[in-house]
């Protein structure tokens, strides 16, 4: 009887910011975007081996991510494999990847057709305050949510907006030494939400990058992002000790900006750091400047050049394509 092998290819995500913390009684409201690159790639061969699940993974945060699913979905046996850029803690969500990766994969191997995402989600303590990086995974592009009324994790954001984000439009993703908090170590903060003063600029923000969006108008979508990021990165420089989470942020930022970048700003709770242009010529420079001046230091980044991609995810058998 011969394997049966199904992969699932998804890209990261970036979160951009909250656009409300607190307001009329609903708590956050998230933006955040699918990337082309870096990606992961989530493999499952069966097997009738009774010895049960070989994991291929690199790291153990990702085995027992991987074991949780496969455990909740009924499969016993097989083998999976993690590929792929893989750091986790840097803000690109790669547990919630690896999640939804793993259920896809799963419930595609056992052709269970009635997979409840929300449910899966909720059970696993995920989008209990932003849910972009579910969004994105099913539907690629931009995503926004519109933030939840109970914070104790029964219900989960809901979409508001999602858009596709023109193809000639780039992101730098840099992603230096360090790491941002974890779900435990953010739990404190984001359970006691606070209103800002600025929350009308938020609101605004919001609409003109939805415009830009919308209008192909990257001067509008990076200057609303940057509204969103001076808000974020007051709101919770007290959380993770300045404006960005990674000693290298204000350098990191700085290099993006006076190669031509903008729309700078730290995603989730970083390190990651970002910036668009519509110039692929602008983006190549500002990713071998960012490496140059790292590395001149004696510190390493990783760096891509990634369009926002149309895709959350793509399922693969051995032979064809399953679902895009």
């Amino acid at each position: 009887m011969s394997a049966w092998r199904v992969a699932v290819r998804a890209g990261y995500r970036l979160h951009l910011g909250f656009y409300r913390y607190l307001d009329e009684g609903v708590y956050y409201g998230s933006i955040g975007i699918a990337l082309e690159e870096p990606y992961l790639e989530l493999r499952i061969t069966s097997s009738s081996d009774s010895n049960g699940l070989k994991l291929r993974t690199p790291t153990e945060e990702s085995k027992e991510a991987i074991l949780r699913v496969a455990k909740h979905l009924g499969l016993t046996s097989g083998v999976i494999e993690l590929d792929g850029y893989l750091k986790h803690h840097s803000g690109l969500g790669s547990i919630t990847r690896i999640y939804l990766s793993t259920a896809v994969a799963t419930s595609t191997l056992l052709n269970k057709t009635d997979l409840d995402f929300e449910s899966l989600l909720l059970s696993l303590g995920r989008c209990r305050y932003s849910c972009v990086g579910y969004y994105t995974f099913i539907f690629g592009g931009l995503a926004v949510d519109s933030g939840v009324t109970d914070l104790s994790g029964r219900e989960i954001p809901k979409p508001l907006a999602l858009l596709r984000v023109p193809r000639s439009w780039y992101v730098v993703v840099a992603v230096p030494e360090g790491r941002g908090l974890s779900e435990s170590e953010e739990k404190p903060y984001m359970d006691s939400p606070t209103a800002v003063e600025h929350q009308r600029d938020l609101y605004r923000a919001l609409v003109e990058l939805l415009t830009g969006v919308k209008l192909e108008r990257i001067d509008m979508f990076t200057r609303a992002i940057e509204t969103v990021q001076r808000v974020a990165g007051r709101y919770f420089s007290k959380a993770q000790g300045g404006f960005f989470s990674s000693p290298y942020g204000d350098l990191i930022s700085k290099i993006m900006l006076e190669s031509g970048l903008r729309g700078i700003g730290q995603s989730s709770w970083g390190p990651t750091i970002f910036g668009f242009t519509d110039n692929y010529v602008v983006a190549e420079q500002a990713k071998r400047n960012i490496l140059s001046n790292l590395s001149r230091i004696g510190t390493h980044c990783d760096v891509w050049i990634s369009r926002i991609s149309d895709l959350g995810y793509t399922v693969y058998s051995t032979s064809k394509v399953l679902r895009s």
